[in-house]
């Protein structure tokens, strides 16, 4: 049975830092995988600094093209 890692955020937007803590979770746990959730909000910030879902979501999309190991699931 794979062991499948969930991260949530928002990836308002995703960054660097995001991807280098999925890839430590999988490079140094005994995870098969990393879901990497964008949530809709977070509650400790300011709401109307947040982008719309569908943007973060095509930014995040962008973004993991890059690493032909990883799949988006929407």
């Amino acid at each position: 049975m794979k062991k499948i890692g969930l991260y949530f955020g928002t990836f308002n937007p995703i960054h660097a830092g995001h991807l280098i803590i999925a890839n430590h979770m999988v490079e140094y746990s005994d995870l098969d995988e990393i879901w990497m959730v964008v949530t809709p909000h977070n509650p400790f910030k300011n709401k109307s600094s947040l982008l719309d879902n569908h943007h973060r979501f095509e930014m995040f999309r962008l973004r993991l093209i890059q690493h032909y190991q990883w799949t988006l699931i929407q």
